[in-house]
């Protein structure tokens, strides 16, 4: 069994090694990539984000032994999933292992605006001590989670613990535990216009691309704050710069952008009423732990020719 890591850097690859008792063949790029493809077995990537190599029809067909591909996230936008249906590769992601860190950073970025952390900070660093800003408490406030799925349903489990107004966005929507409400995608408008924080966390398809836009931005309260901790292309991201520049919306704070590493001559950079960081609202030493433990389990389950947990 060989196994090919296609990254461009990875904490888990000797105990990946460990696991599968076999030397894995690291690959930087497409390239590198190629030479080896055609003997692998199992493919360990990451979905989506700026450290992906993406798959191609090319890169599939080249894999003439592939059986599985065990996706380092929860975002598989960057696979060729059509290719890979049809030459039968199994998939999996790792949906759900960053439920807790990204709901725990959804949480602190709220607090940081209830309670002007980012103007305080600010503050700090001239010396400055007035003036006093009154606290905005969550309990009361409204939450729209946009995406009411495993990471949806913590954020919404811990927004509840706030004592929040919980309606989460979901395509089929059902009942679910710690959410006031959930209803459909076309009811996103008028949920828009009631909800102090909008948290978008669905993954990147065809229909959610630019789901955000000039039009649901308008929307919004301006005293609302946007949350993207999902993918950058969910979100149009030049009617949100013009959004903030115009304060249109309190503020945002951002994960993901159109283009990662963001460029420095990016004009979010320079916005008072944002919070950025580098696509890493998901990586803990505690998800790191949950993907081995997920890895580990797969294998097992793959040995013995059993349905995967989060196959795709």
């Amino acid at each position: 069994m060989i196994v090919s890591l296609i990254l461009g850097k990875s904490n888990y690859l000797y105990a990946f090694e460990e696991i599968l008792g076999e030397k894995i063949i690291r690959c930087k790029d497409k390239q590198e990539a190629l030479k080896v493809l055609s003997e692998a077995e199992i493919i360990i990537t990451i979905g989506g984000g700026e450290h992906a190599i993406p798959m191609d029809a090319e890169m599939v067909n080249a894999a003439e032994k592939l059986k599985w591909i065990f996706c380092v996230s929860a975002g598989f936008e960057k696979l060729p999933m059509k290719e890979l249906h049809q030459k039968g590769v199994l998939v999996n992601n790792t949906s759900g292992v960053h439920a807790g860190t990204i709901s725990e950073y959804v949480l602190g970025g709220m607090l940081a605006f209830s309670h002007h952390y980012n103007t305080f900070m600010k503050n700090q660093m001239k010396s400055v001590w007035y003036p006093i800003l009154p606290s905005e408490d969550l309990d009361g406030k409204t939450i729209c989670i946009i995406g009411a799925g495993k990471i949806g349903g913590e954020i919404g489990k811990k927004a509840k613990a706030f004592d929040m107004n919980v309606i989460g966005i979901k395509k089929h929507p059902e009942t679910l535990p710690n959410f006031d409400q959930v209803v459909g995608t076309d009811k996103l408008p008028e949920v828009l216009e009631i909800s102090d924080y909008v948290v978008l966390v669905t993954p990147l398809t065809d229909e959610t691309y630019h789901l955000m836009g000039k039009d649901e931005f308008d929307k919004m309260k301006e005293s609302a704050v946007f949350i993207n901790v999902s993918r950058g292309d969910t979100v149009d991201e030049e009617a949100l710069v013009s959004c903030l520049q115009g304060n249109q919306i309190r503020g945002a704070v951002l994960d993901v952008f159109h283009s990662e590493p963001l460029p420095k001559d990016n004009p979010l950079w320079n916005l008072d009423n944002v919070i950025l960081t580098p696509h890493s609202a998901g990586i803990s030493k505690n998800t790191t732990r949950k993907i081995i433990a997920l890895f580990k389990e797969n294998v097992n389950r793959y040995k013995n020719h059993q349905i995967l947990i989060n196959q795709i």
